[in-house]
């Protein structure tokens, strides 16, 4: 498969490239179908992305203007979610981690009924895929609050890690403890996004003080080569997204994004792709991207892939 992937990669064919085994462990997923899968479902013409988003508040304004609307509440947000595992069955996703917001569960009639439509579209879609969903809360979320009902979202073991998103450096990272504290306790894997539009310092902070096992994005840690060498001993991945970064102005372009940086200085990283329908590329199209701009070669390309499958059995 090794070979496979490397000669797709050099041919530029997407076919090939679709059939072998990937992951996509940073993705969101009322975000996670492809445009056309959905297009067709609402039988309308959606918006394609701009080249560039001004920032996390441009895009967030851009999906709401051009895409929420034409599907939004639960009927919206359960039809994106069938759209996810339509896509990951596409690409031959063999480990997908989505994240999930205590507020779509609510607003699909709770855990239990939450949990049978997931698992119906699990089944349907990639059964034979390691499926790990995250619970997430947005950083301005009431964190006492949260903390105080995450027992009833977590305590059934569905959920297999924790994620904060939705902006950085909005307040410590200490206020976040009775998040991650509780989830230590169900043994859930800690992530958040940090060192997207952060620095360096923040990536290695968070790590510290969240005792987080994974970092979502984590980009500017390779500014850093003291931050770089704490990572890589310490084994913490950076669940990269390059279009997100590229589109949000967090990194420059592909050919110089930070990944190759920090692969080369041994930093553990994995390919994924956010928010699909807002950047608009899948999974081989961001492994097929890195290549074509002479980012990374095909052969350190397939060790990333490999790297994202290390839990699929």
């Amino acid at each position: 498969m090794n070979d496979v992937f490397c000669k797709a990669l050099i041919n530029g064919d997407v076919q090939e490239l679709l059939k072998v085994p990937k992951s996509d462990i940073h993705s969101h997923s009322t975000k996670a179908c492809r445009r056309a899968w959905l297009e067709e479902r609402i039988n309308r013409k959606l918006a394609g992305p701009p080249e560039r988003f001004d920032g996390l508040m441009g895009m967030q304004e851009w999906f709401t203007s051009e895409i929420k609307p034409f599907c939004s509440g639960s009927e919206g947000i359960v039809l994106r979610w069938e759209g996810a595992f339509a896509e990951a069955q596409r690409n031959n996703i063999k480990r997908l981690a989505m994240n999930f917001g205590a507020a779509e569960i609510d607003l699909v009639g709770g855990m239990d009924n939450f949990r049978k439509l997931i698992d119906t579209f699990y089944q349907k879609y990639i059964p034979d895929s390691v499926f790990e969903p995250e619970i997430t809360y947005v950083s301005m979320c009431d964190i006492d609050l949260e903390a105080g009902r995450m027992d009833g979202y977590i305590s059934s073991g569905f959920f297999k890690s924790i994620d904060v998103c939705g902006g950085e450096g909005i307040r410590p990272f200490e206020a976040f403890l009775p998040l991650y504290r509780k989830a230590g306790e169900y043994r859930l894997v800690k992530r958040m996004h940090v060192g997207e539009s952060g620095t360096a310092d923040d990536v290695r902070r968070a790590v510290e003080v969240l005792e987080l096992d994974e970092v979502h994005h984590g980009i500017h840690a390779a500014e850093s080569d003291e931050v770089m060498r704490f990572l890589a001993d310490n084994r913490i991945q950076l669940n990269v997204c390059p279009s997100s970064n590229v589109m949000l102005g967090y990194a420059k372009d592909y050919k110089d994004h930070p990944i190759k940086k920090l692969y080369e200085n041994g930093v553990r990283v994995t390919i994924n792709t956010d928010d699909l329908l807002i950047f608009d590329s899948s999974v081989e199209n961001e492994y097929l991207k890195l290549y074509q701009s002479g980012t990374l070669s095909a052969e350190q390309l397939n060790e990333i892939r490999e790297n994202g499958l290390i839990n699929y059995k």
